[in-house]
């Protein structure tokens, strides 16, 4: 559950610096401004700068996060490993309590719970998932510029 809450607050920080980035830099989008070194002038300043190396930093374990979410890596698993030490395909495994409490104990993939009456998390986990890929896709890695700036 600790993987799910740092992706999460990872996401909303990259998703708002994202935004930040894309408000100061509208106006070079819009005149045209090569690339190189320019004075750091008009809105943002120095602090584009900043914005600029901690979206760099925080691109690949957010895309890699991301990633192990939409295939439900066995960081993300609520049982330990059930494969490892197995002598048998699919293990045999003990049930986890009654059969109407407790999933099947090999019914672990995209869920964030084994208890039947608790909040499966794991559809808006993957649905965030799957908006930091596309986002970080469209937005941080060169989006064509009809989709980053339509005006």
């Amino acid at each position: 559950m600790g993987a799910l809450v740092y992706l999460l607050v990872l996401m909303f920080v990259t998703l708002a610096l994202l935004f930040y980035m894309l408000y100061v830099t509208k106006e070079a989008s819009r005149l045209q401004i090569q690339e190189g070194f320019q004075p750091p002038t008009g809105p943002g300043g120095v602090g584009i700068m900043f914005v600029t190396f901690v979206l760099m930093v925080l691109y690949l374990p957010l895309s890699t996060m991301a990633l192990h979410v939409v295939i439900w890596s066995a960081d993300l698993w609520v049982v330990p490993n059930p494969y490892i030490n197995a002598t048998s395909t699919p293990p045999v495994l003990d049930p986890l309590g009654p059969p109407d409490q407790y999933r099947d104990p090999l019914d672990f993939c995209w869920t964030t719970t084994m208890k039947r009456n608790e909040i499966n998390f794991a559809p808006a986990v993957i649905l965030c998932s799957l908006i930091v890929i596309a986002t970080v896709r469209f937005l941080a890695c060169g989006a064509p510029r009809c989709l980053a700036y339509p005006w």
